[in-house]
């Protein structure tokens, strides 16, 4: 070890999704570089025995592709002072206040763990999932695989049209079979080819605005329309009411929205076999703002959702969708909100109405210094994996050149933390330990023909160390 005023930095990093692991190899970059160069110790920490995130429970199991980024983060771990304590929780039995007092400097990455409501009637419906529990549900997130969401019947809606509500009506409305080798759970996608023999035969994917605005990407869109067993349908007489002037304007001005309505437009031609077809339907409508959740008779579970017609208004790049008098009701036992994920900080750092924690670069504005934020806490919950590259350089730089400009050296010393993480009976997970977690799920998939088969017992993946 380094010595006297050039000992090696020793920051902590609170969770280990994109963005921690991201900030992570960042900072190990800033502490190789320059005159300034000095070593640099980085403890990760993570409440579950496994790292990643969402890359792990947020990406849909049909697009691995998405999650090769996990070779990369695997790489940073392996440089030399990295240490992961997973199944380590900081926050009541590991408080946050405790980390600032041990290390250099500490960088919470914790992202968003909740969903957003739609704030209408009959919201507490049985039936009634968001789509961040349904996602964590399919791909095997520990706290989620009891989530019991119940038979939708002929019809589920998903109100929201970004990625992740396309993903999951896609899941929804896929073949298990062609989902089987993927590291989807197994218990929930017998669960979803049941619901598919009980008759679920139409996914609803419902946005307020138009095409124009949508949020999905072109290449989600296009993967709807292409399986033999899905037939992606829109109604036309939406696209020609979703191109007002304004969004003629802004249609004009937009290649990928030009390219989203060939796709549509294809869509569109499948609308009349929406009703003779032996395919499960994806039926993606526009202009309609869900106005109250309905009950079944027993008044428990949903039966349907009420939208109401919207019409858009304002200029082009700033028009809102305002709701008319004209009202449908539509069918479904099972209704997934899509409309962004809730913010819930760690205990200890303060954040805004929306749960955004405010800063200056990522660094926390806090009279005690020394704290600092990246991925969603500090931009808010948006933009696909790669969006955090740029926001943990930012960081990154921001919690070295602190580091550097304060000219104290390092004044860490984690016993305490490592102390307070023995005696209180967690049982840290190294990254070691989780390769062999890894393992486990490599050689189960092997055996059944599936990517992997994800542990879903906090208690039996300990058992496997």
């Amino acid at each position: 070890r380094w010595t006297g005023a050039r000992r090696e930095y020793h920051v902590a990093v609170v969770g280990s999704g994109p963005s921690a692991f991201y900030t992570t190899k960042y900072l190990f970059k800033q502490a190789s570089q320059g005159e300034a160069a000095r070593p640099m110790r980085i403890d990760m920490f993570e409440r579950l025995p496994t790292p990643f995130g969402l890359v792990r429970f947020g990406v849909a199991p049909d697009h691995p592709e998405v999650k090769n980024v996990i070779n990369d983060f695997t790489e940073v771990a392996s440089i030399d002072g990295f240490r992961f304590f997973g199944n380590v929780e900081v926050g009541e039995r590991l408080p946050l206040a405790l980390l600032r007092q041990s290390y250099d400097a500490v960088v919470v990455c914790t992202g968003a763990e909740g969903d957003r409501r739609l704030g209408i009637p009959g919201e507490d419906l049985r039936g009634i999932v968001g789509a961040p529990a349904l996602v964590k549900w399919y791909n095997g997130h520990p706290d989620f695989v009891g989530l019991d969401p119940p038979s939708p019947g002929e019809a589920a809606a998903v109100v929201g049209q970004g990625n992740v509500a396309l993903d999951v009506a896609r899941i929804l409305a896929r073949s298990p079979k062609e989902l089987h080798a993927t590291d989807i759970d197994p218990a929930a996608l017998a669960r979803i080819e049941e619901w598919q023999r009980g008759g679920l035969r139409t996914v609803h994917v419902v946005g307020r605005r138009g095409f124009v605005q949508a949020a999905f990407t072109n290449k989600e869109l296009r993967e709807l329309d292409s399986y033999d067993e899905v037939l992606a349908v829109v109604d036309p007489a939406e696209l020609e009411l979703s191109l007002n002037a304004a969004s003629e304007a802004e249609l004009s001005k937009s290649r990928i929205k030009k390219r989203s309505r060939d796709i549509l437009d294809k869509m569109a031609a499948n609308f009349a076999q929406k009703d003779s077809t032996s395919k499960r339907v994806v039926w993606v409508r526009f202009l309609s703002s869900p106005m109250e959740l309905l009950p079944d008779p027993s008044g428990a579970r949903v039966r349907g959702v009420r939208f109401a017609r919207t019409e858009l208004q304002g200029d082009p790049g700033k028009q809102v969708a305002v709701t008319t008098s004209d009202t449908q009701d539509v069918s479904c036992g099972l209704v997934v909100r899509s409309v962004g994920f809730g913010m819930t900080p760690l205990p200890g750092l303060p954040a805004d109405a929306r749960g955004r924690v405010p800063h200056k670069q990522g660094r926390v504005e806090d009279p005690d210094g020394g704290l600092y934020v990246s991925g969603w806490l500090k931009r808010g919950p948006t933009g696909i994996i790669a969006a955090n590259i740029p926001d943990a350089q930012e960081t990154a730089a921001r919690v070295y050149a602190d580091l550097v400009a304060s000219g104290e050296g390092s004044r860490a010393d984690p016993a305490a933390v490592e102390a307070q993480v023995r005696t209180s009976a967690m049982r840290p997970v190294s990254f070691a330990d989780w390769r062999k977690i890894e393992a486990e799920e490599l050689r189960l998939g092997a055996a059944q023909g599936r990517a992997a088969v994800k542990q879903t017992d906090v208690g039996a993946m300990l058992r496997l160390l």
